[in-house]
C-alpha cells in the first residue's frame, strides 16, 4: 500500500507528481497531493532541494504559457525565455513567502504561477516602453482622474509604506495585482479564483485603496524621503 505523501521521500513525490501533472494537462482525473506536498516542503520547511524539484516540475508549464502569450514576440525581444522563467519563480517565491499563501489544489498553485509570469512580462514591456518615471505623482497638482502608482511600486521601501495604510489583506492583494501587475478586475477574478466574489468587489477595494493613498500622500512622501 502506498504511503501518504507526507511520509514519502522527495524522489518518490517527484515521480508521482510528474505522473499526476501529465494527467492534469490532459484534463484527466489527477491527485494533487504529491505536488502540494513538494510545495509545502519547499515553502513551509524552506527545503532547497524541494524548491529545486518544484522549479524543474513547473518550468515546462511556464514555457508553454510564454509560447501562448499574446505579447510573446515583444517580450522576447527584450529578455530571453529563461530569464522570464527565473523571474516567474522569483516572484512566486516572494509572494508565497511574504503573503503566506496556501494552495489547496494544484490548479490554484499553477494559476498563481501563471499570474507571476504575466506580471514579469508586463513589467518588462513597461520598463522598455517608458524612458522616465516619477517615484510618486504630485496629487496636489491634479490633472488625473485617478492617481498613477508607477512601475517602482513593488520596490520594498515603497511597498512597506503602502502596506501601513492598507488595513486588510484583500486591499494589499488588489493593490499589488492592479498597480504592479497591471491586471484588470476581470483578470484578477480569473487568475485568483475563490479570493474575490466578483469584479464589483475588486472595483470597491480599488476605490478604497485610492482614497487611502490620497489621504496619506503626504505621509507616503515623508516616509519615502527617509528611505
Amino acid at each position: 500500500m502506498e504511503r501518504p505523501p507526507g511520509e514519502m521521500t522527495l524522489a518518490e513525490l517527484v515521480a508521482s507528481c510528474t505522473q499526476e501533472m501529465a494527467k492534469y494537462r490532459r484534463k484527466e482525473p489527477s491527485n494533487d497531493q504529491y505536488c502540494l506536498e513538494i510545495l509545502r516542503r519547499a515553502i513551509a520547511e524552506r527545503n532547497e532541494h524541494a524548491w529545486s524539484m518544484l522549479q524543474r516540475l513547473f518550468s515546462e508549464s511556464i514555457r508553454l504559457w510564454i509560447g501562448r502569450h499574446p505579447n510573446r514576440e515583444a517580450a522576447l525581444r527584450h529578455e530571453n525565455e529563461q530569464n522570464y522563467v527565473d523571474d516567474t519563480f522569483r516572484r512566486f517565491w516572494q509572494a508565497v513567502s511574504d503573503q503566506k499563501l496556501y494552495f489547496s489544489t494544484l490548479g490554484g498553485a499553477l494559476s498563481y504561477l501563471h499570474l507571476c509570469l504575466n506580471c514579469a512580462i508586463m513589467d518588462t514591456l513597461r520598463a522598455f516602453s517608458r524612458s522616465s518615471v516619477e517615484a510618486l505623482p504630485d496629487y496636489a497638482q491634479g490633472g488625473h482622474e485617478e492617481p498613477f502608482v508607477e512601475d517602482r511600486y513593488h520596490e520594498n521601501e515603497l511597498w512597506d509604506v503602502i502596506q501601513t495604510i492598507l488595513p486588510g489583506e484583500k486591499e494589499r492583494r488588489v493593490a499589488y495585482l492592479h498597480f504592479h501587475c497591471n491586471l484588470k478586475p476581470r483578470e484578477i477574478v480569473r487568475y485568483c479564483p475563490g479570493e474575490f466574489s466578483s469584479e464589483d468587489e475588486i472595483y470597491r477595494l480599488k476605490r478604497n485603496i485610492m482614497e487611502r493613498i490620497l489621504r496619506n500622500a503626504d505621509k507616503i512622501r515623508w516616509r519615502m524621503s527617509f528611505s
